[in-house]
């Protein structure tokens, strides 16, 4: 019997603080403080240009590490950060919305002038069939629900296991290679943090976030391990959303404002697809 792999759900940002750290405090009187940070990448275009794409992310700071940031970074700062991924499901005026947060785990000022950094890891279960798309021009798509499951510790202290559903688009080669995946699969994704606004067909205005995949690796089949568990089993929740509820006394976290919507930056060089021991493993 194969002993379950162990879920993974990691971000890492290195950019600019785009507001002045607020400490407060929840009911209870854990101090946190909500940032809004936004990170740089460089491309060039097809025809040859360089371009800025710039992504703003959410994150939030608990405890110690809340008291300690907002006594020595200020807006403008350029800042390290690495903590776990979080996707957050809302609702508003009638709208579904799916946001990501960064909860810090440590953060610090970039005093080596470190460059711009927006990655993202997360190993964990694709909760339901991909959705696969030929796009005009022939440019393949593919976008995967990821289900990660971590160990959590919640702002009162109690400790409770967090669900995930992520949204993973895989384009190109990648998307075509990963069209063997399926519902149950345990998948690893290297990629980057987009977020855009979409156009509802009511006239309104709908937040997403997603991962943009430059390299995927499929650990482990479903059918490997006799198909899906009951607990495993699509259904019954809607993807993005936590399964586990926050506590009364850790705050709901409104959506940034700042932003700019754009294409997504090109990746590094193609390179081929690697079959290895583990799986098949498929980068840019």
């Amino acid at each position: 019997m194969n002993r379950a792999r162990a879920h993974l759900s990691k971000a890492e940002l290195i950019g600019r603080l785009g507001q002045q750290p607020e400490l407060q405090y929840t009911d209870a009187g854990t101090p946190y403080a909500r940032l809004s940070v936004v990170t740089s990448e460089s491309f060039t275009n097809k025809l040859g240009a360089i371009r800025r794409h710039d992504e703003w992310h959410r994150a939030v700071a608990w405890g110690e590490e809340a008291t300690r940031l907002t006594g020595e970074l200020v807006k403008g700062d350029s800042v390290v950060i690495a903590g776990s991924l979080r996707i957050n499901g809302y609702e508003k005026d009638g709208i579904k919305h799916r946001s990501s947060e960064v909860n810090v785990e440590s953060i610090r000022a970039n005093k080596d002038d470190l460059p711009g950094k927006n990655e993202v890891r997360i190993l964990g279960t694709v909760r339901e069939e991909p959705k696969f798309r030929q796009l005009e021009g022939g440019k393949a798509m593919i976008s995967l629900s990821v289900a990660t499951r971590i160990a959590s510790v919640g702002a009162d202290g109690t400790s409770h296991e967090r669900e995930d559903w992520h949204s993973v688009t895989l384009w190109g080669k990648k998307a075509e290679a990963a069209r063997d995946i399926h519902a149950g699969d345990t998948v690893a994704v290297n990629g980057n943090l987009r977020h855009r606004t979409i156009d509802t067909e009511e006239g309104g205005k709908r937040h997403l976030t997603s991962i943009e995949g430059y390299r995927f690796q499929v650990l482990e089949k479903a059918r490997d391990r006799g198909g899906l568990t009951a607990s495993e089993s699509p259904g019954g929740q809607e993807a993005g959303t936590s399964s586990a509820a926050r506590t009364a006394s850790e705050p709901s976290l409104s959506p940034v404002g700042e932003g700019s919507e754009g294409n997504p930056a090109k990746g590094p060089a193609k390179k081929k697809a690697q079959t290895t021991g583990k799986g098949l493993s498929i980068s840019d």
